[in-house]
């Protein structure tokens, strides 16, 4: 991908088929998986007959997707968006949660082999326990406590709308060893699924949109993890961990959870484009039909709004696209990815609802998916990082780290 962001001829094919397969194999059961709370009993079926490899969280055995000169994480929210084209249930099943996005960023050389290695290359699920009932986006108010009991840190406090919480591998909890110290003092665990004391009190919580999607509630009494679990232990509280190439990483779990939820951030946005773009599709398609029915004025101020908003879609696409690339050449791009986010989700909200506008009342029928789009899309502006925190961290960078602080 060049920096005019237009994508590779293979790529773009690459997106092409995930998309048109989606929209014929995986919207169908969109209404049934939204009514259900959870994906359709058929979905192993669903999955076999994609024309092209996409990431898979039931079989190990599938072939790798392919590489492209863009790079993985371009071709990761190309995926993403096409995927979800024909609705997020599939999402659950071809993703691998970002837990061990943390793993990656906090822990030592031998901790990213045990606990990273095995979700990238065999199609593992890693849950981040970070929302609590108490707080969703100011981090530094985890109440979670870890404590130390010899060569175990012991976990007590609860979780919610973890995403995949219930049916991970492992959960990254994120937890306060002395809430004297603050936001310095939480640090992340790794709960290995199965672990005495880590209890799924909800398998899946009732929500306004992406209703079958896994979002668990998880009660931890009294849960012993080894000393190693924690990310970043390397047996010496003065000396940090590094990777392999001798860099130093974070200790801070606030830390790490801000860094994991900035690597996905454009992510979220796609799946907001993946709804927007389909809401514009099926409304345009209907208006067109009744064309007729309309006077030659009333036809062209339709015609606008449908050519402004796709423009729209396509400037959040760019901005996603560029947070990304960067991310593929190694280069900073917090601020981009915070940009993507706070304008993508609030901004598909308005295409979707001016969509239903638009098609009358025929807009909020249950015979259409532009009304469950519309439930899903609320969510995307709020969790991984609410728009308000968003702007905030593009504030702070356009003007300065103490800008609005106080």
């Amino acid at each position: 991908m060049t920096m005019s962001f237009e994508l590779s001829e293979p790529l773009a094919d690459y997106g092409r088929a995930i998309r048109e397969w989606s929209a014929a194999r995986v919207r169908p059961y969109a209404r049934e998986a939204d009514t259900n709370h959870r994906p359709p009993d058929c979905w192993p079926a669903v999955l076999d007959s994609c024309p092209v490899a996409i990431s898979r969280t039931d079989r190990r055995d599938v072939a790798p997707q392919p590489d492209f000169a863009e790079g993985k994480w371009v071709r990761d929210l190309v995926v993403t968006e096409n995927l979800n084209y024909g609705d997020h249930w599939i999402s659950t099943l071809t993703g691998n949660g970002i837990g061990h996005l943390v793993v990656q960023l906090m822990g030592t050389p031998e901790q990213v082999e045990t606990w990273y290695r095995p979700i990238v290359d065999g199609g593992g699920v890693a849950a981040f326990g970070l929302t609590e009932p108490g707080f969703g986006s100011d981090t530094a108010m985890v109440s979670t406590t870890a404590t130390r009991d010899g060569d175990t840190w012991v976990i007590n406090g609860s979780k919610m709308y973890c995403t995949y919480g219930g049916v991970a591998d492992y959960v990254v909890v994120f937890a306060t060893t002395d809430k004297a110290l603050g936001p310095s003092a939480i640090k992340a665990f790794v709960v290995p699924k199965g672990t005495p004391g880590m209890v799924v009190a909800k398998m899946n919580e009732d929500k306004m949109g992406i209703r079958s999607w896994i979002t668990s509630e998880l009660v931890f009494d009294e849960c012993a993890v080894p000393v190693g679990n924690m990310l970043g232990y390397t047996g010496d509280d003065a000396e940090p961990a590094r990777s392999a190439s001798g860099e130093t990483k974070t200790r801070s779990g606030r830390g790490g959870a801000l860094g994991a939820l900035a690597q996905n951030k454009p992510n979220i946005s796609a799946l907001g484009i993946a709804m927007a773009q389909a809401s514009l599709d099926i409304a345009g398609e209907l208006l067109h039909e009744q064309r007729l029915g309309f006077s030659p004025r009333r036809w062209s101020i339709i015609e606008d709004e449908l050519t402004m908003m796709s423009a729209t879609v396509q400037r959040a696409r760019r901005m996603n696209w560029n947070a990304q690339w960067l991310m593929d050449q190694r280069r900073h791009n917090k601020t981009e990815a915070s940009m993507a986010k706070a304008y993508g989700p609030p901004t598909f909200e308005r295409i979707i609802r001016r969509s239903m506008q638009l098609l009358g009342p025929e807009g909020t029928s249950t015979e259409l998916l532009l009304e469950k789009w519309y439930r899903d899309v609320k969510i995307l502006d709020i969790f991984e990082g609410s728009g308000q925190v968003q702007r905030i961290i593009i504030g702070r960078a356009l003007m300065g780290q103490d800008a609005g602080r106080g």
